[in-house]
């Protein structure tokens, strides 16, 4: 077993709140008249151009150089390829999260993410970050019609949609923090499937390096028929986290970066 004794240790408070990203975005409302999908023929041309063309195959160059990225089980995606579907994963890489899910398991089709607002803060960047998927978090509920509307509309189309469930983003985290059914309420009401995608750390020989990444994709989850939109949102909630964990343990995330609750003064005194 590779050790790393020179470990970076991050203290938390809050495992639902705490955020640890490192990102040049500021905190950022998009408005009332923002588009979820746009209509406009050229418009979806370059956006696609600019996806399929430019993002796809650059980013995929990236995420195998630089995390030389395994993927276990990618032939899970193939039974949903008649069906839009929705995929969970861990949030401890910034921006890489949701890449490593569009261009390692479903790179010919489209994709979108649901993202924080704050990625609008970019300035000069905001039409690409639409072209290449987002979809930003609502505001209020006049958004949230349109949000709603927009995930069903790039659903039907047999689209994917990507979650972050944990929310925020702890850095090299190899282990599943608890989440909240919030972020299910979309396959729950539109009765479709999800997968799950967690990010698992491989060792380098050189352990003050960062390891590198496996993703370890379930098999789908359907949710169940005949029950009430809240049942199936907890279900799903519940089976993503017990898949999430287990893909962690199963294949043993390996610690670059170790946390430390600040209230646990018995793992402060070991340290």
């Amino acid at each position: 077993m590779i050790k790393n004794k020179d470990k970076k240790v991050i203290y938390y408070s809050d495992p639902l709140t705490d955020d640890f990203a490192n990102n040049p975005t500021k905190p950022f409302k998009v408005s009332d008249e923002f588009k979820y999908v746009h209509t406009n023929w050229l418009y979806r041309l370059v956006a696609s151009f600019i996806y399929h063309v430019i993002a796809v195959p650059l980013f995929y160059l990236i995420v195998k150089i630089k995390y030389h990225v395994k993927v276990i089980n990618k032939s899970a995606v193939k039974k949903l390829k008649h069906t839009g579907f929705f995929i969970y994963g861990n949030h401890s890489q910034d921006i890489i999260d949701a890449l490593l899910n569009q261009v390692m398991l479903v790179p010919t089709r489209r994709g979108h993410i649901v993202a924080s607002n704050d990625v609008y803060s970019l300035k000069g960047l905001n039409t690409l970050v639409s072209m290449l998927g987002c979809l930003p978090t609502p505001n209020n509920l006049f958004q949230t019609k349109k949000f709603f509307d927009a995930n069903k509309y790039y659903i039907e189309k047999n689209r994917f949609v990507i979650v972050l469930p944990e929310a925020h983003v702890w850095p090299y985290y190899n282990d599943i923090r608890p989440f909240t059914n919030t972020g299910f309420m979309l396959p729950a009401m539109l009765h479709k499937p999800i997968i799950t995608s967690t990010v698992v750390y491989r060792a380098r020989k050189n352990p003050r390096k960062h390891p590198y990444i496996t993703l370890v994709v379930s098999n789908p989850i359907y949710p169940k028929d005949n029950v009430e939109v809240k049942e199936n949102q907890n279900y799903l909630r519940d089976e993503a986290y017990r898949l999430m964990k287990q893909a962690v343990t199963e294949y043993h995330s390996y610690q670059f970066i170790q946390y430390v609750q600040k209230t646990d003064t018995e793992k402060i005194k070991s340290l």
